[in-house]
């Protein structure tokens, strides 16, 4: 629903209701993924994540929104090469993105990738993107 990796939900998940605030780490992809799947009794998150699950997802779909409204000017903004290509930074890593955007430290790079891509799929302005993965 929101074009996020289960990897990806669990370092949100970290990030915006740790279990240990004092020490937050990520929560592991194959545990959202028991989550999801309902494998060997483990068919719902814990408390902790219930609680927050409303407001995690209204954050991560304000971030989105926010994403969205920036990546339209910036994609304006490139400039084609020579041959008329608009290359845009996409990130292989989520420690490329922080480098790239460190307010958005913490968020994974598929955030990034996600916004960029749909945003430029809605533009009509004649123009062909490259996404350009950067490590």
């Amino acid at each position: 629903m929101l074009g996020l990796s289960q990897a990806d939900l669990g370092v949100i998940l970290g990030l915006l209701v740790p279990k240990d605030p004092s020490d937050p780490k990520p929560v592991g992809q194959q545990t959202v993924s028991r989550w999801e799947e309902g494998v060997n009794g483990h068919g719902e998150p814990p408390y902790w994540v219930q609680d927050a699950l409303p407001g995690i997802l209204d954050r991560i779909g304000q971030v989105q929104e926010a994403l969205a409204r920036w990546t339209a000017p910036f994609l304006r903004g490139l400039d084609p090469d020579a041959d008329g290509i608009v290359h845009v930074p996409t990130y292989r890593s989520d420690k490329a993105f922080a480098r790239a955007f460190p307010k958005m430290a913490g968020w994974p790079a598929s955030i990034w990738n996600n916004a960029v891509v749909r945003t430029a799929d809605s533009l009509d302005d004649g123009r062909e993107y490259q996404f350009d993965l950067i490590r």
